[in-house]
């Protein structure tokens, strides 16, 4: 309390300006104050629905505004966002009381209505329309896309499989951020894959923008291939180079040398069966001996067949010997079945090229461009047998230059309206240190002012006391004795000035 008092009382005691200033300087403090906590207290907030309709959006925000949830509205009303801390809640809710998303998409759902009286057309039309919900779903399940939008053509089964027109499906898609090629690729298999009997070549992705992600054809299919083998084949490349560069790097220093890869890679998948036998390891598995003897005069058994099936037997006359001998075996022996199958990916030729520093003008010391060009065959893995090259050259590298930061630039950079609480509480912050010290320098007058009216007389007092006036040193005011507690600095240099002036 008596220090509450004794600033109170430093307060009035201040010139009229000063109390202007350090009202001022608090007004702003709090103002800051409030705009800071106001800045961080607002929430994040996230899509609760999207896609909405005016009689959906109309009961969303109904029941929000009864359950006291804060909200906002975007894309011309078809969208509703909430805290994002509070979405998942929000949502049970609003399910609990009764609250539908009428843009959900209703999967499997859609026949749990079904009754038993329904036509064969209904039964089509809702089986397609489930299969497109669940794409849906499974569409809004990916981090970037927040609307989709799935239609299947489905034709009817035809008697010959030759005459069957192929399933097609067109994807609409709303995103928060433009999807890649893998991104894409990933929508058009998931959805060629949930349905039966689609292909990839046949679906067609775009974007709300009408720009066209993905087309349907031989073409697009063609081009899609291209893009994945290209990719594929700058990923190969930039993942040599990255190696050669960090390999020299360690010898020369950085920014001493520059590796470009160039691949050529065989993207064609073969399958090769053989099948060898052991002639060596025959073995017998199986063995029939049939041996005939006829001796005598007369017709032999047998004859020729006849035109109708009757046998014709010849006539013969005198001694007659009939002789067979016939063996049936079956080996066995040992087979290799081997399989072959070349993976797609396969290096066909490599060409490197290498250009370093030489080390004149940087004064650096550089291997000479055999011992680069050895290191470099050695690892990438170069063959030159199958047509591979390399070339190192060594040129005369400047002398880089040490650029100071501008970190003005990157505070430029900056958003300038995420600079406002911070140059509001730094402005705040300043009127308080002037304002300090303006009180500061102004109470220290005040102060030495006042003790000097107090503490001259006591003086006095003690100087007559030491001279023999007969006052005793007790008498001396206490205030004195508080002030020399309070501001000794002070009164030091009060004795000094009052001890000079007697001299």
């Amino acid at each position: 309390m008596e220090r509450r008092n004794r600033i109170g009382d430093m307060l009035v005691s201040l010139p009229l300006a000063h109390q202007v200033v350090i009202g001022i300087a608090a007004v702003v403090l709090a103002m800051a104050a409030f705009l800071f906590f106001q800045w961080v207290s607002t929430p994040s907030y996230t899509v609760l629905y999207s896609n909405l309709d005016d009689a959906t959006l109309s009961t969303v925000v109904d029941e929000l505004d009864r359950q006291g949830i804060p909200y906002e509205i975007e894309a011309g009303g078809s969208r509703v966002l909430v805290p994002k801390s509070d979405v998942y809640a929000v949502r049970a809710s609003l399910a609990s009381a009764g609250v539908q998303n009428g843009s959900m998409p209703q999967g499997y759902s859609i026949l749990d209505d079904q009754g038993l009286n329904v036509s064969d057309f209904r039964q089509r039309v809702d089986y397609q329309r489930a299969l497109e919900g669940e794409m849906e779903l499974t569409l809004l399940a990916m981090n970037d896309i927040t609307g989709a939008t799935v239609h299947l053509v489905i034709p009817e089964e035809s008697l010959f499989a030759e005459d069957e027109e192929p399933v097609t499906a067109s994807v609409l898609l709303e995103t928060s951020a433009p999807l890649n090629e893998l991104e894409v690729e990933t929508v058009t298999f998931l959805v060629a894959s949930g349905v039966e009997g689609l292909e990839s070549t046949n679906v067609t992705v775009a974007n709300v923008d009408g720009t066209v992600l993905h087309a349907a054809g031989d073409i697009a299919a063609e081009s899609a291939v291209s893009n994945r083998n290209l990719r594929m084949t700058r990923d190969f490349e930039a993942a040599l180079a990255t190696d050669v560069r960090n390999l020299l790097t360690s010898v020369m220093g950085e920014d001493s040398a520059s590796v470009v890869v160039r691949a050529q890679l065989d993207f064609d998948e073969q399958s090769v069966e053989t099948q060898t036998f052991d002639e060596e390891s025959a073995v017998a598995l199986r063995e029939s001996t049939i041996d005939e003897t006829y001796v005598g005069a007369g017709t032999p058994p047998g004859g020729t067949l006849g035109v109708e099936g009757e046998t014709v037997v010849t006539d013969t006359t005198g001694e007659y010997t009939y002789d067979r001998s016939e063996v049936i075996r079956e080996y066995g022996v040992d087979s290799i079945i081997s399989k072959e199958i070349t993976a797609p990916g396969k290096v066909e030729s490599l060409s490197v090229a290498v250009v370093m520093d030489d080390g004149s003008l940087t004064g650096i010391t550089v291997p000479s461009s055999a011992e680069v060009e050895s290191l470099v065959a050695a690892a990438v893995g170069l063959d030159t047998t199958r047509g591979d090259s390399i070339s190192v050259s060594a040129i005369a590298y400047p002398v880089p230059e040490v650029v100071a930061e501008e970190p003005a630039a990157e505070a430029a950079a900056m958003d300038p309206m995420a600079m406002i609480p911070q140059a509001v509480g730094g402005l705040a912050l300043l009127i308080v240190v002037v304002s300090l010290l303006l009180m500061a320098r102004g109470g220290s007058k005040k102060s030495k002012a006042a003790a000097l009216e107090v503490v001259q007389p006591a003086l006095a007092g003690g100087a007559k006391a030491a001279v023999g006036e007969g006052e005793d040193a007790a008498s001396i005011h206490p205030e004195v004795m508080n002030l020399v507690q309070r501001q000794p600095e002070e009164i030091a240099v009060l004795l000094r000035s009052w001890l000079a002036d007697r001299r």
